[in-house]
């Protein structure tokens, strides 16, 4: 009976439709830069109620992005395309690791190449659920490499098809614990100065 079960489920994913997912991945070459508002919840184990947060993602083409949370900020992240720097404002402490290092996915995830073509994506992620809620269409993926499976269990993707546009991503990690990122009126292709793609590392101390 169990066998049975998993074999329908099996045939119930072949034959989803991807058409959405397959639209919004087109689109992604055109985007160069992205800059928008968003808040995110977060789900631990250990806590019987989310946290809430606002906070702004910017990315430009090749590889940078900053990922800000809390105003004033609280935590930020920012990559120049090579190095990402995590900066603690509490702490005033910061750390550097790889842009493209698997630490770095669940903030460089959106900016990254696995979302440049149906290829890349194909190649990257595996579609292990799709359903849609009013309206929305919600994908489970599975990232094939394993680097970035030690770091990232499962992602969730939101797509509006209407908009052709991401609504919401949303990460499970390692911990267990659960980070939704609810997107808000995105801008597209509009100019990013550099200078917000290099954090101001003044007074804080790099570990």
């Amino acid at each position: 009976m169990r066998f049975l079960l998993l074999f329908s489920a099996a045939i119930g994913l072949a034959h989803a439709d991807t058409a959405v997912l397959d639209a919004w991945l087109k689109r992604q070459p055109s985007i160069n830069s992205l800059d928008t508002t968003f808040t995110q919840e977060r789900k631990l184990p250990a806590l019987k109620k989310p946290t809430s947060a606002k906070g702004r993602l910017s990315f430009a083409k090749p590889g940078k992005f900053r990922w800000q949370l809390g105003e004033p900020v609280e935590t930020l992240a920012v990559s120049d395309g090579t190095t990402l720097t995590l900066v603690e404002s509490a702490e005033k402490t910061a750390h550097q690791i790889a842009a493209d290092s698997p630490q770095a996915a669940r903030f460089s995830l959106l900016s990254g190449k696995a979302f440049e073509s149906p290829e890349a994506f194909q190649s990257a992620f595996e579609i292990i659920e799709q359903r849609v809620t009013d309206g929305i269409h919600q994908f489970t993926l599975k990232a094939k490499d394993r680097r970035m499976r030690s770091q990232v269990l499962w992602i969730f993707l939101d797509i509006d098809p209407v908009k052709n546009e991401l609504t919401a991503l949303e990460l499970e990690l390692q911990d267990k614990s659960r980070v939704r990122t609810i997107f808000h009126s995105p801008k597209i292709n509009t100019p990013l100065p550099d200078s917000l793609f290099k954090p101001d590392l003044t007074g804080i101390t790099i570990k």
